[in-house]
């Protein structure tokens, strides 16, 4: 069966949807690795045990909650796919 135009269009859009939140996924991992390099320098420099501690937890839970925003960027572009196989049906 052969697509209308307004269910290409729609694909269309779905595509450059999955598009932004790969450039949002990439902008994530680029912003945990800084984030992470800082980390790493502050507990490399601090002499005081319980500041490193403080930073490692830090650390951890900036990587945890760039964990999980990738994650839901990737469970976004799944149910975009699904649409889209909704539709190609």
């Amino acid at each position: 069966m052969a697509l209308t135009q307004s269910e290409r269009d729609q694909i269309t859009r779905y595509k450059i949807q999955i598009e932004g939140y790969r450039r949002d996924i990439e902008n994530i991992s680029k912003q945990k690795k800084q984030k992470s390099e800082h980390y790493a320098s502050l507990i490399k420099s601090s002499k005081d045990s319980n500041a490193k501690r403080s930073y490692r937890q830090s650390k951890l839970s900036y990587d945890n909650d760039y964990k999980r925003n990738i994650e839901s960027k990737k469970k976004d572009i799944e149910r975009i796919k699904k649409y889209i196989a909704n539709i190609k049906k």
